[in-house]
């Protein structure tokens, strides 16, 4: 994991960003699938967005759902 935000990962982050405001609460594998991103990728970005409070997880057993988190839509 880059210990620094480059410009892949701010590429990233907006679109996973757009990913979600345009499909609403979706599980890791559909933005593994529909980004082109592997799943460490996917999981990296999407930690950092929670952090920033921009993502909320939704757990289902053992499936983590995304949305964008209320203050952010």
């Amino acid at each position: 994991m880059p210990r620094r935000v480059t410009a892949q990962v701010i590429d990233r982050k907006d679109r996973v960003l757009k990913f979600l405001k345009e499909h609403g609460e979706v599980p890791t594998s559909a933005l593994v699938k529909e980004l082109g991103l592997t799943h460490s990728q996917a999981f990296y970005v999407l930690r950092l967005l929670l952090k920033e409070g921009k993502v909320r997880e939704i757990k289902r057993g053992k499936v983590a759902y995304w949305a964008l988190a209320e203050q952010s839509e």
